[in-house]
């Protein structure tokens, strides 16, 4: 980990690689935005993504995907899910078969219904697991870069490589545990985006902290369904990359998910929304994906799919809320 490549010059990218820049990690943050680059070389600032934060000195930035991406032993991932593909294909062409890979994106890859290493492994072929973490958790990219202490999650086949990654990445600013849960850390963290949007039409219609809640514990309910059909283990859906990333998007404004869904409560349309801003909201197309894989396994998850048709079918942020409260009658605990 003596040399690293950050892939993607967004919030958290940005955020992640002063983090280890400031770790005394020799860091190479790559954006495909030349603005970004040319910001940050000119006024150690990212002024599109992450305005008013003062980047470490040590960070490098480099528009050179493939040069960078073979002079670095560890990948830092975090281009948006939709992405990830096609940044995959252009990475693969310099990794020699020793680099880690570090995960940080958050979604399913809309066509295929797959996670970030599903992906990886279709790209790079199945070895590549063995190399492969994923780090999710309740983390917001403006608060790690102001020093708040953080906690977060690793996941990954190779026990030996997680611990590597905990002790090199871990610090007062930012406490990593580890996991051999992958497959439940990818579905937490991405679902967790969509009822961040569901959030935040009930902040948009004016609702409280008594409907929030009750949304985020029966999302956690839905999250956990889906997660452990797909191989996930139920105790994840509760610990930092389930229920706290979660209630960090559901109840932080911070999350642009949560903005997306009270805009559009307010009134403004998707397509509105999506244009007024260079950040990507991934619950959108997650929204999209969970409604096939939930149709698939034959799973109800009635507040994902209320999103998906506020979003998509044109139905009224108001309408869906009434629906889900007026469903049938059941107990706590039902699997629907």
């Amino acid at each position: 980990m003596d040399s690293v490549l950050v892939v993607g010059g967004g919030s958290w990218g940005t955020a992640f690689a002063d983090y280890l820049a400031r770790r005394g990690m020799r860091t190479c943050l790559w954006a495909r935005e030349e603005e970004v680059l040319a910001a940050i070389r000119s006024g150690r600032e990212n002024r599109l993504f992450l305005p008013g934060v003062r980047l470490d000195e040590r960070l490098d930035v480099s528009a050179d995907l493939e040069g960078e991406a073979g002079r670095a032993g560890l990948w830092v991932l975090a281009v948006p899910s939709k992405f990830m593909r096609s940044v995959l294909e252009r990475l693969g062409g310099g990794r020699r078969g020793e680099q880690v890979l570090v995960n940080l994106s958050k979604g399913f890859e809309a066509d295929s219904l797959k996670t970030m290493s599903q992906v990886a492994a279709d790209v790079l072929g199945a070895g590549v697991a063995a190399r492969w973490l994923t780090l999710s958790g309740p983390s917001f990219a403006r608060e790690l870069a102001a020093g708040h202490p953080t906690a977060v999650v690793a996941a990954g086949a190779d026990d030996g490589l997680l611990g590597r990654v905990q002790e090199g990445f871990s610090s007062p600013t930012l406490r990593v545990y580890r996991s051999a849960d992958l497959r439940g850390l990818e579905v937490a963290g991405s679902l967790k985006n969509v009822m961040a949007i569901a959030s935040g039409m009930i902040n948009g219609l004016g609702f409280g902290y008594n409907t929030t809640a009750s949304m985020v514990t029966r999302a956690n309910m839905e999250i956990s369904r889906l997660g452990v059909r797909l191989g996930g283990r139920p105790e994840t859906f509760w610990g930092l990359a389930g229920v706290g990333d979660l209630m960090l998007t559901c109840f932080g404004t911070l999350s642009r998910n949560f903005q997306l869904g009270r805009r559009i409560a307010l009134g403004e349309t998707l397509a509105g929304v999506e244009r007024s801003t260079p950040m990507v909201a991934e619950g959108v197309e997650t929204a999209k994906a969970v409604r096939r894989l939930a149709a698939q396994l034959d799973i109800e998850m009635p507040i994902a799919s209320a999103v998906h048709r506020v979003l998509f079918e044109g139905q009224d942020a108001g309408a869906a809320v009434a629906g889900l409260m007026t469903r049938s009658l059941k107990s706590e605990w039902t699997t629907s």
